[in-house]
């Protein structure tokens, strides 16, 4: 395998200043807190669907998914697919809503449908878990890139860290979206010519079939059968949902762009599907103990690596060492903008006592991603001090406060007659037993006792089934008001209510932003940073290579320059 050079750390650092550019790009468009959280309504929804794609998943694609492929074949291809299935739901169902409720925020809402009290203890709970997910998304892709590449841990955070903070604090969701474009730029050509490479070292398609362990091309496997993958497909419905994917379908004009968004990153998500199957199964074939070839605490996680250092030449190896870096900045990037939405719109200007302006909000926001961003760092380095061992203490804890905030809120969209109070019914009875779990000791010893597949098992439809049925049995218990009625009617009169574009969207600057023409212009730099790689003496076929994928992507930013748009 290859070693990355300095043409490879080239290429990251231009893309790593390529992604502050964007940035600094978008400060000028940013006029108020609208702007910054949902971009005015205003987001171009192929820009949107891209953007969804992005931070649908992170560098567990690369690493951790490719894993699961490397050791169970076509199960680890199924496990990734329902994602792609998830969010189909949206298309069918819930970007619609999102949209029709015309909110800022993801938790916005809540108020409206339930309580003020729901809005709070949702907000709050909200933050931390989520700045969480930001550390060690952050932190596991700092442990990968060390463990297979040599480069230094804290060097990884802060320099990663601090660009994604930069970025997000100038340009808000527009910069978020449009950084998420690029990244989709580096991902799809590296990944798609990592494909045919790969197929390239198979002597024999018949040879490859046998040597794979026996099941390999069977759905299910032992280790994940058919409950952990509808478990599994619990979680993914309930994340793909209301994670900070949602926002792009409620920063566009109307629900007919919503639905195309989900539509889109669905169907991108479903058709990327060979692009995490062939390399580790290549791998698999070629080196079926992959311990001795690469240093990793699970080395089958570095099955994509493995392939990209096996075949890729210099300078597409940093690009693609670059998109496992965008893979996981599409998703911190997301969440930062979302948090530091839920701050400023659902706690400061909610409980401030005073009405804060547009500018006052987008100032808070500013801050607060700031903030955000500088604890995320410091809680990365602090895992990074002190191991794994409270990486996946967190992690656990993280996985079990997810589903008691997301069941009650999707059912809030869809379930009409519960009544206000029946969110805090399902988040208390979710949240306690996610708390038992977790914290007496006897129950997380018998559920550590059968086992990580039956564990995920049961502490999934444990929690799922038991704040689902405290949803609904809420309204056996609780009589609203006449208020409280009015006010949930009010609700849902907003969401059987199309979004009316004329009136409700104003003009702005962004309207004049030739977005498509900047698009294409990065896809042109990232074209000419690859290009001069065909000239450095090396196989022609890595000559060749590179050549085609910076002819690709100058080609395909040129057209975009030319026959792009000068309006949103």
């Amino acid at each position: 395998m290859k070693a990355l050079n300095i043409y490879d750390y080239a290429v990251v650092a231009v893309y790593m200043v390529m992604m502050v550019g964007i940035g600094l790009y978008f400060l000028r468009y940013i006029q108020g807190s609208s702007d910054y959280f949902r971009a005015a309504n205003k987001l171009n929804w192929w820009i949107a669907g891209l953007s969804a794609y992005m931070s649908s998943f992170s560098a567990y694609m690369f690493t951790g998914g490719a894993g699961v492929i490397y050791q169970e074949g076509l199960t680890g291809t199924f496990l990734l697919s329902l994602t792609g299935v998830a969010i189909l739901l949206a298309w069918l169902i819930f970007a619609k809503l999102w949209r029709r409720s015309r909110v800022t925020t993801i938790l916005e809402f809540l108020d409206e449908r339930f309580t003020r009290s729901a809005h709070q203890v949702a907000s709050w709970t909200y933050i931390p878990f989520n700045v969480l997910y930001c550390a060690t998304a952050l932190y596991s892709l700092a442990i990968f890139i060390v463990s297979a590449l040599g480069i230094n841990i804290f060097s990884v955070i802060w320099v990663c860290g601090l660009v994604i903070v930069i970025y997000t604090l100038l340009g808000g969701l527009w910069a978020v979206c449009v950084t998420d474009v690029v990244q989709f730029l580096v991902l799809l050509p590296v990944c798609l010519v990592l494909i045919p490479l790969s197929i390239m070292q198979i002597d024999s398609f018949e040879g490859f079939a046998q040597a794979m362990p026996a099941g390999y091309f069977h759905v299910p496997s032992q280790q994940h059968p058919w409950l952990w993958l509808l478990a599994l497909f619990v979680i993914l419905v309930h994340g793909q949902n209301t994670n900070p994917l949602v926002q792009r379908y409620f920063s566009v004009r109307d629900e007919k762009e919503a639905r195309r968004v989900a539509l889109m990153c669905a169907l991108l998500f479903i058709a990327s599907l060979a692009i995490w199957t062939v390399p580790p199964m290549v791998v698999r074939y070629l080196y079926p103990d992959i311990g001795s070839v690469i240093n990793l605490p699970n080395p089958q996680e570095g099955a994509f690596v493995v392939m990209a250092l096996h075949v890729l030449p210099h300078g597409l190896i940093g690009l693609m060492i670059a998109a496992i870096f965008a893979a996981t900045m599409s998703a911190i990037d997301s969440q930062y903008n979302a948090i530091a939405g839920v701050f400023t719109k659902d706690i400061v200007q909610k409980l401030y006592p005073r009405e804060l302006s547009e500018k006052a909000l987008l100032r808070v926001g500013q801050l607060s991603t700031l903030v955000l961003g500088m604890i995320v760092i410091w809680l990365s380095l602090t895992m990074a001090k002190s191991g794994a061992g409270s990486f996946r203490t967190m992690m656990k804890l993280s996985s079990l406060t997810g589903t008691p905030i997301a069941t009650p809120l999707l059912l809030g969209f869809i379930y009409r007659r519960a009544p206000a109070q029946s969110f805090m019914f399902s988040f208390a009875t979710g949240g306690g037993l996610a708390l038992i779990f977790f914290f007496f000791p006897p129950a997380a010893q018998a559920l550590e006792g059968l086992g990580p597949a039956l564990e995920f098992t049961i502490t999934t439809f444990a929690l799922f089934i038991s704040g689902a049925a405290a949803f609904f049995l809420a309204e056996f218990f609780v009589k609203p008001t006449a208020r409280q009625q009015e006010k949930i009617a009010a609700f849902f009169r907003k969401l059987d209510t199309p979004v009316d574009v004329a009136a409700e969207i104003s003009a702005s600057d962004i309207d004049h932003a030739p977005l498509a023409r900047f698009v294409g212009w990065m896809s042109v730099i990232l074209g000419a940073v690859i290009l001069p790689f065909a000239l450095v003496p090396s196989p022609l076929l890595d000559r060749m290579t590179n050549l085609a994928v910076g002819l690709s992507l100058a080609g395909f930013g040129i057209a975009m320059v030319y026959f792009g748009k000068k309006r949103v």
